[in-house]
Order: structure tokens, then C-alpha cells, then sequence
């Protein structure tokens, strides 16, 4: 079964640091989604909150994971600073939500939401990180 991922800041390409690029560039392209939720300016990346009833989008790309899935979701875990043994203290929690695409199937992807309170967060309008940090 071909698993999926949903992303929405610093694992799109373009926006994708060096020391991650690799991975990213494994990665194939589907097309761009988006799925219920607000996103978050958290200065060097954004945060995601996924919430199935939010009126408010966010944007991103869904790409089709390698045949070794599991091996490059543990690389990207510890790049999101998530640890399936500790959800509770991860910086990021990856589970799977539905994602719309731009002919609007709907498709499970994983996905990494923000796992902190994001009171002192500014809220990107329109949830597209893309726009907000490409000027």
C-alpha cells in the first residue's frame, strides 16, 4: 500500500533546510492539498494545529512516499523532533489526516502537527507558509 506525506512548511521543496534536502529529495510529487486546521508563524518553521472541523485551510503538498517509508518517516521524525515512545514531549506529533487535492479527491497522508501551545504564535492568514515566506 503507497503511503503518503502532507507538507506544509520546511519539507517543501523550496522551503527545505540543507541538512534535510536528501530526504526531501526522495520524495515524489502528487500535487497540492490541503487539510483543516490553522497554521502557525513560529519564526524558523510554522506549526500546524489539524482540526477536522476548522472553517480555515492549510496548504502544502502531498508526495508519495519510497518503498522504504518507514526508514525515511524515522529520519524525518528526528527532524521534526517527534518520538512515537514520548507523543507527549515531541515538538511535533506525525499522524495521519485527510488531505484534499486540487481535483478534489481527498487522500490520507501523514502528517506532523505541532504539539505546543501556540498562544504566543501569529497565525498565517490564508495558511499558506509558502506565501509568508516567499516575498
Amino acid at each position: 500500500m503507497q503511503d503518503y506525506l502532507f507538507a506544509y512548511g520546511t519539507l517543501r521543496p523550496g522551503l527545505t533546510p540543507p541538512s534535510v534536502r536528501p530526504l526531501v529529495a526522495r520524495l515524489h510529487w502528487i500535487g497540492a492539498g490541503s487539510a483543516p486546521g490553522r497554521l502557525y508563524d513560529l519564526g524558523a518553521y510554522p506549526g500546524a494545529i489539524f482540526d477536522p472541523a476548522a472553517e480555515t485551510q492549510i496548504a502544502g503538498g502531498v508526495f508519495a512516499l519510497p518503498e522504504d517509508a518507514a526508514s525515511l518517516l524515522k529520519q524525518l521524525d528526528d527532524y521534526e523532533g517527534f518520538s512515537a515512545a514520548d507523543n507527549a514531549n515531541s515538538l511535533f506529533v506525525r499522524f495521519r489526516v485527510a488531505v484534499r487535492l486540487a481535483d478534489r479527491r481527498e487522500i490520507g497522508c501523514w502528517a506532523y502537527g505541532y504539539n505546543r501551545e501556540v498562544e504566543q504564535a501569529s497565525l498565517i492568514v490564508g495558511g499558506d507558509y509558502a506565501k509568508c515566506v516567499i516575498k
